[in-house]
């Protein structure tokens, strides 16, 4: 994978690359800035986001273009833990231990650090560019064109990449499954404006994004959870960092 390597030194704007029966796909994140969290009049806003605030992402960085497939997963990790099965569906019911050494393995095999996103990476590419309640818009209906949940799902996952995609060309950022994060953001007072960074657990993260039985206001771009284990809603999104 040196080749990789070496187009994600030179920055070029998407990666492509196999391993074994897997396609991936990467697309570049450039530096920026943005407003994180939301504001106190927002339609289903809850307890627990960030109140909205400048922060700045000051390093490139790479976020897979849809969520990891179940064929993507059974690649690397051998198995697939997901009930209902199929190659393209959204691999899921993902314990966040399990996420992480999945990053640790694919690290090895493509030669480039894999990663889970930061909160704040996650929602700066999840807006790219929005400040609205979606990154489709703030009804109902916008939500609908971009995600999977509980009024469009039919109580089910979904293969990758059947919903438009967000203005900088990721897909399922809202709904389908949760995607976690490599930090959890407990404290904002003291939260940095330049990559920003909460901590950080081999056993827990945020999860952010939604799931496809839950209602528009946990599909919001600022809505955010924390895992747990007991939680079967959880996919994996993943990060490359130059």
């Amino acid at each position: 994978m040196d080749d990789l390597k070496k187009l994600v030194a030179a920055g070029v704007p998407e990666l492509k690359t196999k391993l074994g029966a897997a396609s991936w796909e990467f697309v570049r994140v450039n530096p920026g800035r943005f407003r994180m969290g939301s504001p106190p009049t927002e339609t289903g806003r809850e307890d627990g986001e960030v109140p909205l605030m400048n922060a700045e992402i000051s390093r490139p960085f790479y976020l897979g273009r849809y969520q990891t497939t179940q064929l993507q997963w059974r690649s690397i990790i051998g198995s697939n833990p997901s009930e209902v099965r199929g190659d393209d569906l959204a691999v899921n019911q993902i314990r966040y231990s399990a996420a992480l050494e999945f990053c640790r393995k694919l690290s090895v095999a493509f030669g480039v650090t894999v990663t889970l996103p930061t909160e704040a990476q996650w929602e700066y590419a999840c807006r790219a560019g929005t400040q609205t309640r979606f990154y489709s818009g703030t009804s109902d209906s916008d939500l609908d064109r971009v995600a999977w949940y509980r009024d469009n799902s039919g109580s089910k996952v979904h293969a990758v990449g059947q919903k438009q995609p967000n203005p900088w060309g990721l897909y399922d950022m809202l709904g389908n499954l949760y995607e976690p994060c490599i930090d959890y953001i407990t404290s904002f007072t003291k939260l940095q404006e330049r990559d920003p960074v909460g901590g950080r657990s081999t056993t827990k993260g945020a999860m952010r994004g939604g799931f496809y039985m839950d209602p528009p206001e946990r599909c919001r771009a600022a809505s955010r959870l924390r895992t747990t284990d007991r939680f079967g809603g959880m996919g994996v999104r993943l990060a490359i960092v130059p």
